[in-house]
């Protein structure tokens, strides 16, 4: 019998990490989690043992299935260069260069891709569109422009970088990830209440009775709509598709952000529509296996 072939995909984001065997239709064959370094600072897998764990374990998952993996691509909630080298930290340490590390593992060549790319390849896929305005609203906040079914990179990788705009023009100003991002809404409200939590669940879970985390939820989902305006403006995309942990979790906040949205939206003649990821948690894994074929 004749074995099946796969892409052995990997998601490093923040909060978790993922791995999975795809096929060439883009069907999930098997799939790993396991959680990241659960922290509102930090590093999530600074030297990449837990990804190779996971790299590792699908190898041999596949030879015991009898699946035969030809290459591998990993998306990291990081800036990513045109020659797939990293260009930021955020979620690994600086020594590391998974490119060329997972490829000395495993023996075979590897693509690298920002998260937030792969989501969107793996949405313009899924949902048959071409040109969108692709949102992630997780723990951190960042955007990818497909044109003709493409994700555009910019000149040097970095064309993702929604959440890293300042929310107004002071010199002391958040960046729209600090204020309206989970990690962002969990750490405002832990320096205000000067108390630890463990994440944006706790403050959507006293948004009814807590004053201050009603005041923190709803001023992070006003900027966050105004600020998805301010980009249609912009870019004038067809539509927006907008997922990530966040935004699919909480009923409470997209209707408030889709609410501040339609208001600031409201002076052009047709605002884009606001449609939710249809790939979900695990557009990324599928994305990163579509980037590397």
């Amino acid at each position: 019998m004749s074995s099946v072939n796969a892409t052995l995909a990997i998601d490093v984001g923040a909060s978790k990490i993922a791995g999975a065997l795809i096929d060439s239709g883009y069907q999930i064959l098997h799939e790993l989690v396991k959680p990241a370094r659960q922290s509102l600072y930090g590093h999530a897998d600074p030297d990449l043992t837990i990804t190779k764990e996971i790299i590792t374990e699908l190898i041999e998952l596949a030879k015991d299935n009898g699946i035969q993996v030809k290459n591998g691509g990993a998306c990291f909630a990081e800036y990513v260069k045109p020659d797939q080298l990293l260009n930021s930290r955020d979620q690994i340490a600086w020594s590391a260069q998974p490119k060329d590390d997972f490829a000395e593992l495993t023996g075979f060549s590897w693509v690298i891709e920002s998260d937030v790319r792969a989501m969107a390849l793996a949405e313009a896929n899924a949902a048959g569109l071409n040109d969108f305005l692709f949102v992630t609203v997780s723990s951190g906040i960042s955007h990818s422009l497909v044109i003709n079914g493409k994700p555009w990179a910019g000149a040097t990788g970095e064309a993702i970088g929604f959440g890293v705009t300042q929310i107004d023009n002071s010199q002391e100003s958040p960046t729209l990830e600090q204020f309206s991002s989970g990690m962002g809404i969990a750490r405002r409200y832990q320096q205000a209440v000067s108390k630890d939590i463990d994440g944006a669940e706790t403050v959507f879970a006293l948004y009814e009775k807590d004053p201050i985390a009603n005041e923190i939820i709803e001023s992070a989902a006003n900027v966050l709509g105004k600020s998805l305006a301010v980009v249609v403006d912009y870019l004038d995309p067809e539509k927006i598709i907008i997922g990530g942990g966040l935004w699919l979790g909480s009923d409470i906040y997209r209707k408030l952000v889709i609410a501040s949205y339609e208001t600031n939206a409201a002076k052009r003649r047709k605002a884009p529509e606001i449609i939710n990821s249809i790939g979900g948690a695990k557009a990324a894994v599928i994305g990163a296996a579509i980037a590397a074929n």
